[in-house]
């Protein structure tokens, strides 16, 4: 494990692992996840008083999501991920558990990575199965 430290010792070791080895995770790869829920859940994925305002927008229905929807769809996004992605998966969590501290620096586009397929699919999300509820 010491070994990984010094494979990756900084942002750029690692950001040449990722570019090198990265598969996009996209809607399709999240979709009967994300929808089956949707579906199961109707707006009751949202919190009472987000569905109460009748206000229900793309430009913030993330923030709005229950405790358990956050859940399913970070859970259906981590899958994904780790499907398409396992060897920087597990090389940024072993980075982690080694080196908490810096690898947040070191794992950087990992993480940038993530959060921006997770709300492009939460994007696509919302016109596919969200919209027709409304």
């Amino acid at each position: 494990m010491e070994d990984l430290l010094r494979q990756y010792p900084d942002r750029e070791a690692f950001d040449a692992f990722f570019h090198m080895n990265y598969k996009p995770v996209v809607y399709e790869d999240v979709k009967d996840a994300m929808e089956a829920f949707v579906k199961e859940a109707g707006l009751s994925l949202f919190f009472d008083e987000y569905v109460k305002s009748g206000n229900i927008k793309k430009a913030d229905f993330m923030e709005h999501f229950s405790q358990a929807a956050s859940f399913q769809f970070e859970d259906a996004m981590t899958e994904a991920f780790y499907e398409k992605n396992p060897d920087i998966y597990e090389t940024a969590f072993a980075l982690y558990e080694l080196a908490p501290q810096e690898s947040a620096a070191i794992t950087r586009t990992f993480h940038e990575a993530y959060a921006k397929s997770y709300a492009e699919c939460l994007d696509q999300l919302f016109d596919r199965a969200i919209t027709p509820l409304l």
